[in-house]
């Protein structure tokens, strides 16, 4: 298989896969190493295919159809990462990033997407067994994130329930 055909059988396999796929994972399954999948989802990305990397690998960053997204501006310790993150998927969102503004930078934005319960686990224990400071930490605890889910009625129960709990700012 040369680079051409494996681009291609790496955006045909992100495309049938509705979860994020490791760049481990993709190397495997297409004989190369890690680095040469990390190096083919740059030059696709770069062509133009909307490849997101988030904590658990490579997917393509689709809006189910008929879905809503919504980016909210939320604030509070890293204590509470999790209690938003629960609240949002409990109530049938998935987060999609978290963004903050930071004054040299600008935006920066990290990909979550995490939809249940046991994916918001997972990123917790990613963010204490590699011991990083949250994003929010740039930001006094402000921050951004996009938000994605069935319909405006979902989305306005998750911004109440959000709202509720001192997190959501309005």
């Amino acid at each position: 298989m040369n680079t051409v055909q494996r681009r291609n059988k790496i955006t045909e396999i992100l495309e049938e896969e509705p979860i994020a796929i490791s760049g481990s994972q993709l190397a495997s399954m297409l004989g190369v190493s890690r680095q040469v999948i990390v190096q083919d989802i740059a030059v696709l990305r770069a062509a133009g295919v909307d490849i997101i990397a988030t904590p658990q690998g490579y997917m393509l960053n689709r809006l189910e159809k008929g879905g809503f997204r919504k980016t909210i501006v939320s604030k509070h310790e890293k204590e509470h990462i999790r209690d938003e993150l629960i609240t949002i998927v409990d109530e049938g969102g998935t987060v999609i990033d978290v963004i903050v503004e930071h004054s040299i930078y600008g935006q920066i934005c990290g990909n979550i997407m995490v939809s249940s319960r046991r994916d918001v686990d997972d990123f917790i224990d990613k963010i204490c067994k590699e011991d990083v400071k949250p994003l929010c930490d740039l930001t006094g605890g402000i921050h951004l994130h996009t938000i994605e889910c069935k319909n405006e009625e979902v989305m306005a129960r998750i911004e109440e329930k959000l709202f509720q709990k001192g997190y959501l700012i309005r």
